[in-house]
């Protein structure tokens, strides 16, 4: 199957999961947010963003799981899922679960999200924020996943910039025979610190 297909395909499974996590654990209660798979620098599994997209006077949040981490089991990426739907959960009735400017999830996150089928612990850096699927959530979650695969998107290496400008370097090798070089953008007219004789350009192969 060709890779768009593949993707496309990934798109209409989360959006049917979200309904079906929204029936299961929510009673249906959430509204549909616009449901997103997009690239991330940030190296987030998942995140919500409220009032993302904008039709007329109408607004709706935004729900994205991270095109980085597609590759991951279908059960992480429900329950990322279900995690982003816990604070769309806590926005829609005005709990505060975010602490210390918004640095951390605080207890009333804990509270929330284990009342819908996750467990949470604690981290040293960033409040209640680890978070797994309850065992019964699992077992209520695995005939849902039908749809979702393990793609993987490619990130492409940095290429190390070439380096430009002159190379110099000391014609008596100094210090002690061991020569040191330089660049410059320009030409120079430098004295060795050593031996005090004029440094020479290295050129380059043709």
């Amino acid at each position: 199957m060709e890779i768009n297909k593949l993707y496309r395909k990934e798109e209409r499974a989360f959006d049917l999961l979200y309904d079906k996590l929204n029936d299961a654990f929510f009673g249906s209660a959430l509204p549909k947010p616009v449901i997103t798979l997009q690239h991330n620098r940030k190296k987030a599994f998942s995140w919500l963003k409220l009032e993302a997209w904008k039709a007329g006077e109408a607004t709706s949040p935004e729900l994205n799981i991270s095109a980085n981490f597609l590759d991951r089991e279908p059960m992480e990426k429900a329950a990322a899922m279900l995690k982003e739907m816990c604070c769309l959960y806590a926005c829609l009735n005005d709990i505060k679960i975010l602490a210390s400017r918004g640095a951390y999830h605080n207890e009333r996150f804990k509270e929330i999200a284990e009342a819908h089928g996750l467990t949470v612990e604690k981290s040293e850096k960033h409040g209640y924020s680890e978070t797994t699927l309850s065992p019964k959530a699992r077992a209520a979650i695995k005939p849902m996943l039908g749809g979702l695969q393990k793609l993987k998107r490619v990130e492409g290496e940095k290429k190390k910039g070439k380096q430009s400008g002159r190379k110099y370097v000391c014609p008596n090798a100094c210090p002690a025979g061991r020569s040191q070089s330089f660049r410059a953008s320009s030409e120079v007219n430098f004295l060795c610190g050593y031996c005090r004789c004029q440094v020479v350009e290295v050129k380059k192969s043709p």
